[in-house]
């Protein structure tokens, strides 16, 4: 279509001011609606992403693991980090809400971890509980640590108490070489040298 402001034919009009010469000079109404329901349209789709997981379900979130293979963090502060997508993946939210239903209901934390050991497994623990052989998982930086620091001790007492005689052996004077047997190395080297 070759419009101008006025009707006559001069060039190809761009869409933007097909739409204003349309619609914002005969009708300021209809532009105006058309203007508030683009506008609104964010708004009204943000109730349906905007169903955040209570303060308590976000909390409990931090005890389990997100168990989308993903990633290796807690259900609460899962960000899934890496490639074009990053925030909470739909596993977590589903976790989270999970979570939330089993709060509505009135369950304790304690329940609602086993609630998800049940569906899970244990590896759904963000850290191994602290009973049972899970205590051995807290247990042995410990024991490693003690043990290491006794080596420690061990071996720099033993450098410590060593007699003065192994820590530094009495340098003798060098032995002279018998003329004879330096005169045999002195033919050997020619010997190998003229090869």
């Amino acid at each position: 279509m070759e419009l101008t402001g006025r009707g006559e034919s001069r060039g190809t009009v761009p869409m933007a001011h097909l739409f204003q010469l349309r619609y914002t000079k005969r009708h300021p109404i209809v532009a105006m609606a058309a203007l508030l329901t683009v506008a609104a349209l964010p708004l009204l789709m943000a109730p349906v992403e905007a169903q955040q997981p209570s303060d308590r379900a976000k909390q409990i979130g931090m005890k389990i693991k997100c168990v989308c293979r993903g990633c290796d963090m807690a259900a609460g502060i899962c960000s899934h980090p890496g490639g074009a997508f990053s925030g909470p993946c739909p596993t977590a939210k589903a976790m989270l809400k999970e979570v939330d239903q089993h709060v509505a209901k009135g369950e304790t934390d304690k329940q609602i971890l086993q609630a998800f050991v049940q569906e899970y497994g244990p590896q759904v623990y963000a850290e191994p509980p602290k009973s049972g052989f899970s205590l051995v998982a807290w247990a042995m930086p410990t024991v490693y640590l003690v043990i290491g620091a006794a080596l420690v001790v061990f071996v720099i007492s033993r450098w410590r108490n060593r007699p003065a005689t192994e820590a530094a052996p009495a340098r003798s004077a060098p032995k002279p070489i018998s003329p004879e047997l330096l005169e045999r190395a002195r033919a050997q080297a020619a010997r190998e040298t003229e090869d």
